[in-house]
């Protein structure tokens, strides 16, 4: 029993141990440009959704076709182009929640990380808390990037969100306008501050 008890500890480490190195990779990219796909079991206004992610540091923008989204270092603003209305907050208060920051802080606090396997191009890891009625496999690929998260329903095992990358590519040249928010682009729409 404390053999069985020390094997999962040590698969436990090795799959923190993968996240970090993972986080490290991602943070020491420079202008990062990810196209994603979002797939759901419950269809809704959202989802499923597809779309394009630029990174420069912590500045981002999320580009799709229903709601856009643009982090300036100061300031969120999300775009629900459907409704013609602008939501600009200091906090994220957004329909995504998939910058890196978010990403790492949500599977690195509060879940139990286990290794399942380890294959020459891939690494699977399983992000499950007994706080919650779901799991998460996240598949990293050889270069330490995040490929896809899938969400399962603990009590059926069944699929309810899917979170995939496309393609990714990096040390672009990406102009700093695209992280900036301007209101002339948006002049019929309507304005709501949070905070």
């Amino acid at each position: 029993m404390i053999l069985l008890g020390f094997s999962n500890l040590s698969a436990q480490e090795a799959a923190i141990d993968i996240l970090e190195r993972v986080r490290e990779n991602a943070f020491s990219l420079e202008n990062v440009y990810y196209k994603f796909e979002i797939s759901s079991k419950f269809e809704n206004n959202i989802l499923p959704i597809s779309g394009e992610f630029f990174i420069n540091h912590e500045n981002y923008l999320i580009d799709t076709n229903e709601i856009d989204q643009i982090y300036d270092g100061e300031k969120f603003y999300t775009i629900i182009h459907e409704n013609k209305e602008i939501i600009i907050s200091t906090e994220n208060t957004s329909f995504f929640n998939f910058s890196p920051n978010q990403i790492f802080n949500y599977f690195l606090k509060g879940f139990d990380l286990t290794n399942q396997n380890i294959t020459g191009d891939f690494y699977h890891i399983t992000a499950e808390s007994k706080e919650e009625e779901i799991f998460y496999n996240l598949f990293i690929n050889s270069n330490l990037s995040i490929e896809r998260i899938d969400m399962i329903e603990k009590e059926t095992s069944e699929e309810i969100n899917r979170f995939l990358t496309l393609t990714y590519d990096y040390n672009l040249n990406l102009p700093l306008s695209l992280f900036k928010f301007d209101l002339k682009d948006y002049k019929d729409y309507l304005i709501v501050t949070e905070n």
